[in-house]
């Protein structure tokens, strides 16, 4: 037998210093678990931190508005599930000012690690998916971009009542829902799918199956929404929720102190009010809320989407799980469409707020963020109450509007209140939050909107 040799040459001297050198600022870390797994991190210089957080962030700022949004795990970079608006309409009356963000990621139990979708054996604890976040992030904009100038066009701005505005916003969020449940209905039809045979939704679905596939996954994922609205003298502001977002409005009076106010109530499990509400809509259906999440597996109570949730169960059973693939496994599509008994379970009724501002006597700024922003100050074992948090936010973003320091991270006070939340000053563990070599998400996505009222 000939065996084929390789000679290897044993590293100088030069290049084992080279190689100790290359690894020196890498740790490891076991993110607080226990065990024996460690997963690899890179220590970042000081000065390295902030200009990488820039980078993954993506963060800009507008005339108006300072925006970051991030994810850090580098196999899901192109995965980040959040969106955001930020857009200036010149309308009869001025220019009013439109914020949003919508969120189709996954929401976390509030724990270090955000589980995957679509892995046997995980929990399933948000949307799944592009194609929802994607819709609304395209769609909702125009639809009350259109809706509000034909009602400035009807009703002069000095005349405009704000419930007028509270009700555009309303019915806008609203049409987009009923538009995906519209074409799934007119796809397959109740009353025709409770009558056919399997052989013959096979059929349907097979022949058509371009049209199916944009519906379906439409159904099967969900988005929330969280969307400021400003006229045109900065003299109201509308603030629309739908799902576990939150909006804080800071104002800061003539002696300088800073104020916050949590302006929306969240929409999930963890509000003893939403779950209330569902289980009065349910009165006889034990599992419509259990393991804290809408029929044990949404934890938003609200959102645009999710239209199986929406929908009589026929619909999980023989149309969804049959003919959407890498969707629920079928223990899980057992379990739930089990659960479905009276839908719907999930509601498109977003609440609207309305603030009348005054920016001569206060200067004034709103911080909109999706929920991984709190998710973020409880992974880090910071144990505020919501107020608390909304104050520190405030603080934070107040005092870097005037600091005469650190001007990089001033120019983005978004930046500033995304640097806070992944550590602030420790500079290992925001290294570890930006570096950390893992496969799956160690953290929810984070979007960050700061608008400044002048």
């Amino acid at each position: 037998m000939v065996y084929d040799i390789v000679n290897l040459q044993a590293a100088t001297s030069t290049e084992n210093l080279r190689a100790l050198e290359e690894v020196k600022d890498f740790y490891t870390t076991d993110l607080g678990r226990g065990g024996k797994k460690r997963w690899t991190y890179h220590m970042l210089a000081e000065a390295a931190l902030n200009v990488e957080l820039h980078r993954m962030s993506n963060a800009t700022s507008s005339t108006f508005v300072d925006s970051v949004t991030f994810q850090p795990c580098a196999a899901y970079a192109d995965l980040n599930q959040d969106r955001y608006s930020i857009e200036e309409w010149e309308l009869p009356g001025g220019v009013w000012q439109f914020t949003a963000i919508y969120d189709g990621a996954l929401n976390s139990l509030r724990t270090s690690y955000v589980f995957p979708c679509r892995t046997n054996g995980q929990i399933f604890v948000g949307h799944c998916g592009h194609d929802t976040v994607n819709y609304v992030h395209e769609r909702l904009p125009s639809i009350v971009r259109t809706s509000l100038q034909a009602l400035l066009q009807r009703v002069p701005i000095t005349s405009l009542k704000p419930e007028f505005v509270s009700e555009v916003l309303c019915s806008a969020v609203r049409h987009l829902d009923q538009a995906i449940l519209s074409e799934l209905l007119d796809f397959l039809p109740h009353d025709h799918l409770t009558q056919m045979s399997d052989t013959q939704v096979d059929q349907h679905i097979s022949h058509h199956y371009s049209e199916w596939n944009a519906i379906s996954t439409l159904c099967t994922q969900g988005s929330t929404v969280l969307l400021a609205l400003s006229d045109p003298l900065k003299k109201n502001i509308w603030i629309l929720n739908l799902g576990d977002s939150i909006a804080v409005l800071g104002s800061r009076s003539l002696s300088g102190k800073w104020s916050a106010t949590i302006v929306n109530s969240v929409h999930n499990c963890n509000n003893r009010s939403e779950s209330q509400r569902i289980q009065q809509e349910h009165p006889l259906e034990q599992a419509c809320v259990c393991d804290n999440r809408v029929l044990g597996y949404l934890a938003p109570t609200r959102a645009l989407g999710d239209t199986w949730l929406k929908v009589p169960s026929v619909y999980t059973r023989r149309a969804f799980a049959p003919h959407l693939q890498d969707w629920l496994s079928p223990r899980q599509v057992a379990q739930y469409a089990s659960r479905i008994l009276t839908p719907p379970y999930i509601s498109e009724l977003p609440e609207v707020y309305h603030h009348s501002l005054d920016i001569s006597q206060h200067e004034l700024l709103l911080i909109l963020s999706s929920d991984g922003l709190q998710d973020l100050y409880d992974n880090n074992d910071i144990q505020l109450s919501d107020q608390e948090m909304a104050d520190h936010w405030v603080g934070l973003v107040g005092h870097h509007m005037h600091s005469t320091t650190d001007m990089e991270m001033q120019s983005n006070l978004a930046l500033r209140l995304l640097r806070d939340a992944v550590g602030g000053d420790n500079t290992e563990l925001v290294s570890r939050n930006l570096t950390l070599e893992m496969e799956d998400k160690w953290m929810d996505d984070v979007t960050i909107l700061v608008q400044r009222f002048q």
